[in-house]
């Protein structure tokens, strides 16, 4: 498969940037330019596809790159769809410009003083190990209730439990119900305290490498995978209200970035749990995501969670979306409950099927009602937090299989190109 790279640079940085596509070239990328072709108005609709539709962008920032009025946008394009963004300084920047606002410029690449093989040796490496190995799933849905939290909880569990799966959570939900269904109040609070919670991630200078903590405590040989989660804080509302700044926002975003390029380096995936509405967390959730996974009840208004989520997210990335960037997941299916009006599963399926954007996203699998998948964990000390899911629970056999396929589906199609 072709590893593309986009260079998006001023025409007064030509030369540096003709050195560094050779040398992407010579070490087996497809380069695309920014060059006046692209950037006529007349093509701008392919432009946001090109770029989200390369594996890496590079950037080559000068006080030249500083006036481009076309840079900002190709950036935010960049980094709203989740694109490593590697910095190549040809000359010196202003602290307060848009690139030191934007993008965290302690990385990138000094080429000052020319381009030099030790500079470009540097600059491959870094290319090289940008993407990192795990795959980001967000678990989203605009419209509340529909077992999100629950259901992402147990469905990687299951990829764990069975699959021996590396997993990592990020409860990015003010609410941070994810952390409460698995961690008693002591524990939280402590974990607050500490300073080890995604707000501390966003807002300060904790060790990345060290903030999960650990949710399976079983004893297990140092080869086996983690399974451990990333604390919610309630503080997060701050980032909803707009009581922050645009440069403290500039800020988590580059640091929840960082966060995302330390944990695929450890787990196989990263699972982000966002808050149902469209705020700056919702940006955090959708740009950093390879994946998106929309849980859908059998019940009315399906349809109108997902069109709303489509265009949420089209929004956010700039560019018209693919169906194989989504699954749609039945949650609670079989529920006679809700049978009275009719067969709500076989409703609501045919109704997503019929869709013209998410009928190719609907999963076969589905995930049953059940009231294992209900229960609200004790608020006791909890020896092993992985013990509250339904994977764990004797009675739940016939949800385990279904979660255990559900996430192996989920899992193939976030490892699609």
């Amino acid at each position: 498969m072709t590893t593309g790279a986009y260079l998006a640079y001023d025409p007064a940085d030509e030369a540096a940037a003709a050195e560094i596509a050779a040398e992407l070239e010579r070490n087996g990328w497809n380069v695309t330019r920014a060059g006046p072709d692209l950037r006529h108005p007349e093509n701008h609709a392919a432009l946001a596809p090109t770029i989200a539709g390369a594996n890496l962008v590079v950037l080559v920032a000068s006080s030249s790159a500083e006036q481009n009025s076309l840079l900002p946008r190709e950036t935010a394009v960049a980094l709203n769809n989740g694109r490593p963004v590697i910095v190549v300084q040809a000359g010196d920047l202003a602290p307060d410009g848009w690139l030191a606002n934007t993008l965290d410029l302690k990385g990138a690449i000094d080429v000052r003083a020319g381009v030099t093989s030790e500079a470009l040796e540097r600059f491959i490496q870094t290319a090289r190990s940008a993407k990192g190995r795990g795959r980001v799933v967000s678990m989203l849905n605009i419209k509340g209730g529909v077992g999100k939290t629950v259901l992402a909880a147990n469905l990687f569990a299951a990829a764990h439990l069975a699959d021996q799966r590396a997993i990592c959570f990020i409860d990015l939900d003010p609410q941070h119900n994810l952390t409460q269904y698995f961690l008693p109040p002591a524990e939280r609070n402590r974990i607050r305290d500490e300073g080890r919670t995604i707000y501390n991630a966003l807002t300060g200078q904790p060790d990345l490498s060290a903030i999960a903590v650990a949710l399976n405590r079983a004893k297990r040989g140092k080869k086996s995978p983690r399974f451990d989660l990333v604390c919610g804080d309630e503080r997060l509302f701050e980032f909803t209200l707009d009581t922050r700044s645009e440069r403290d926002k500039a800020h988590a975003f580059n640091r929840f970035r960082a966060l995302l390029a330390t944990l695929r380096e450890q787990y196989e995936a990263v699972i982000i749990d966002a808050n149902p509405c469209a705020t700056f967390l919702t940006r955090l959730a959708i740009s950093g995501a390879d994946h998106i996974v929309a849980p859908v009840r059998p019940e009315k208004y399906s349809l109108t969670g997902l069109n709303m989520l489509e265009h949420v997210v089209r929004e956010v990335r700039g560019r018209p979306l693919r169906s194989e960037e989504f699954s749609v997941l039945l949650n609670g299916v079989n529920d006679r409950a809700r049978s009275e009006d009719g067969d709500a599963d076989a409703l609501t399926r045919a109704e997503i099927e019929a869709a013209p954007f998410f009928g190719a996203a609907l999963l076969k699998e589905e995930v049953p009602y059940a009231g294992v998948l209900r229960a609200v964990p004790s608020d006791r000390i909890v020896v092993n937090p992985i013990n509250v899911t339904a994977m764990m629970r004797v009675t739940g056999r016939g949800v385990k299989e279904a979660l255990t396929r559900a996430a192996a589906a989920v899992l193939r199609r976030a490892q699609a190109p």
